[in-house]
């Protein structure tokens, strides 16, 4: 027999915006994950045959932000098809040495973990916007103070990436 439970919490919702176009918000993600320069998760099968060498292959794939680029989702591409030019991409990223920090506190963390952005064009087509759930709002549901601890400091390295990625210059 199962059982099914139903736990409510807040989730917060970030979002930056930016008079930059859409098009140069996602060049600098790509960018700061090393998108086109590292092979990012796809290396990641080679690399697991010791903690030393995950570690190592980790450090050295991440893009100059410490996440690495795991996958997107083109949302605008097929919403084209619909008549509707907005561009909205979702990013899957993360770090499996930043994921362990939490995941070594409660396993449910990795139902949030790799955390993702959505980059939209706004409405009018003057900026964009950059769009993600705030961690420590779907990680640390708990009492657990160290995976609190964890989760904000993903918050942190998250919003510093946002920042960059959205400063005008």
């Amino acid at each position: 027999m199962s059982q099914k439970t139903i736990t409510a919490h807040t989730l917060q919702l970030v979002t930056f915006r930016t008079t930059l176009p859409t098009s140069e918000v996602i060049s600098r993600l790509d960018k700061e994950l090393g998108k086109h320069t590292t092979p990012g998760v796809s290396g990641l099968q080679q690399s697991t045959s010791s903690k030393e060498n995950f570690e190592a292959y980790l450090n050295s794939a991440a893009g100059p932000s410490g996440f690495l680029y795991f996958n997107e989702f083109n949302h605008g591409a097929w919403m084209q098809l619909f008549s509707s030019p907005s561009k909205g991409v979702v990013y899957v990223i993360g770090n499996p040495l930043i994921a362990e920090t939490m995941l070594r506190h409660d396993m449910q963390a990795g139902l949030n973990i790799p955390p993702r952005l959505m980059i939209l064009e706004k409405k009018d087509g003057q900026g964009t916007e950059v769009v993600y759930h705030l961690p420590s709002s779907v990680i640390a549901l708990g009492d657990d103070q160290s995976l609190r601890d964890a989760a904000e400091a993903l918050d942190r390295k998250i919003e510093q990436l946002v920042e960059r990625i959205a400063a005008a210059v």
